[in-house]
């Protein structure tokens, strides 16, 4: 079995275990830990600490380049798969971790790719050795929407004019992220540093947000995410908008056309 950690669509932590698919008791004892250092700020909406025989709940986050550590045990197994509990804490904690900034169950399967969503971002993926995902049919239904020919999002994201068909105008009136800039400090970047999101937990997420029963194309350019509807900027009636997230998916503003 293959389990990994990506935070952001980014892999961090990868690796292969053992598994056997049978009926079978749960086990505690066998633990699998391993380490990672995000590189980004992280924010953990329901930590907890042990203190005085009580749990105490609260909100926390942790900074760029603070190493964590993941503990993962398997509460039982089946044919079809495997239940597997995950608990992501500070690196200094001891075991078991005293304070515990996420908890989550996982259900692994035994064919089949499967991923959870810890907090937003931080996805953890497990599937059986040698698996590949299943050719994709002509039309595309995952939450990720694939980039469209002269895709205007990345042109937005390269601050280059994103003109939809039959639109007269200055050049300078399609360059969409100029206005922000000054507002919320995005600001152009190199092209290694605009990559698409291929996080189907985070489409996912991202789309049911908006209302949206379809894909959406995301983006990250530096530290923004922009998420697209994909709408048509084409004249004479567009109706479009893109939604702007700063690196802890907080929603600051959206742009577009069109009621």
């Amino acid at each position: 079995m293959v389990l990994e950690a990506r935070l952001d669509s980014a892999s961090v932590f990868r690796t292969t275990f053992p598994a056997c698919f049978l009926e079978k008791a749960p086990w505690s004892t066998k633990i699998l830990r391993f380490h990672f250092t995000p590189g980004r700020a992280v924010a953990w909406p329901n930590a907890s600490v042990w203190r005085d025989g009580d749990v105490r709940r609260f909100a926390a986050t942790t900074s760029a380049g603070r190493p964590l550590v993941a503990q993962i045990h398997e509460g039982g197994t089946d044919p079809s798969g495997s239940s597997l509990g995950i608990e992501i804490g500070i690196k200094d904690s001891v075991t078991p971790l005293d304070t515990v900034l996420a908890r989550e169950a996982h259900e692994a399967s035994a064919t089949d790719q499967v991923l959870t969503e810890l907090v937003p971002g931080l996805v953890l993926v497990t599937y059986p050795l040698g698996w590949q995902p299943k050719p994709l049919a002509r039309v595309d239904t995952t939450w990720c929407a694939p980039p469209r020919p002269n895709e205007p999002l990345l042109l937005d994201a390269q601050f280059l004019p994103a003109r939809g068909k039959n639109r007269t105008g200055a050049d300078a009136d399609f360059v969409n992220l100029a206005s922000l800039s000054a507002t919320f400090g995005i600001r152009r970047v190199p092209r290694d540093s605009i990559a698409i999101i291929r996080d189907e937990a985070v489409c996912r997420r991202i789309a049911k947000q908006h209302g949206n029963n379809k894909p959406m194309l995301i983006v990250r350019v530096g530290s923004f995410y922009l998420a697209d509807d994909q709408g048509s900027r084409d004249g004479p009636s567009p109706l479009w908008e893109v939604a702007v997230y700063d690196r802890n998916w907080r929603l600051l503003i959206s742009y577009g056309e069109g009621q």
